[in-house]
């Protein structure tokens, strides 16, 4: 068991993702972090200039967990994995993630609660985006899937594909809708329909 922060802006961290992780997003005010930091309702700005920059900090923690998740599913795959099955993985990570952590992936997106200005989360996102699904991409582009495509923009289309897909599914609205029992029969029909087809990786 990992023994909890010394310092005053890692507990602080740590009880925001507690609160996150119990209360969901509407419950991250700086009184209830304060609180399960068991410090004075003022000491989180004594370490964060406003509630936006503890949030952001919450939510570049949330991109790094994605990101390690998504090497994960990659290294994961077989010696001998195509780059279509490596962005197949990728892609699954990405949704795996999100069901398993409802709350975090929401504020990840809350630019409405985040600070625009924090370069860190910025560059953390940004990396996510480039060095995770894009890397993917590019790599699936060498070996023939849609080659033509501009890869920054076929990585947004399918990023936006899998953001969607998640959220709705989370809503319930897409189980409704189409009548999937599992999340995995919408999410291979989705990666059908950008054409990655589960595949060998000698393209039979």
């Amino acid at each position: 068991m990992n023994a909890p922060p010394t310092d005053p802006r890692g507990r602080l961290l740590d009880a925001a993702l507690a609160v996150l992780a119990e209360d969901g997003v509407e419950g991250l005010t700086l009184r209830a972090i304060a609180r399960r930091a068991n410090v004075s309702h003022g000491a989180p700005l004594k370490h964060f200039p406003h509630r936006a920059a503890l949030l952001s900090a919450v939510a570049t923690t949330g991109f790094r967990e994605l990101t390690a998740q998504g090497r994960q599913a990659v290294a994961r795959c077989p010696g001998d994995a195509s780059a279509v099955q490596r962005l197949r993985a990728c892609a699954r990570a990405y949704v795996a993630y999100a069901l398993a952590h409802p709350a975090m992936f929401q504020l990840m997106f809350r630019h409405d609660l985040l600070d625009p200005t924090d370069r860190e989360l910025s560059r953390v996102s940004l990396s996510t985006f480039d060095d995770g699904m894009a890397a993917r991409v590019r790599e699936a582009q060498k070996e023939g899937w849609r080659q033509g495509d501009d890869t920054r923009l076929l990585t947004g289309a399918l990023w936006s594909g899998l953001q969607g897909l998640a959220q709705l599914w989370m809503w319930g609205s897409l189980p409704l809708a189409t009548g999937a029992a599992d999340v995995d029969d919408a999410l291979e029909a989705l990666l059908r329909a950008f054409g990655l087809n589960d595949i060998s990786p000698e393209g039979h």
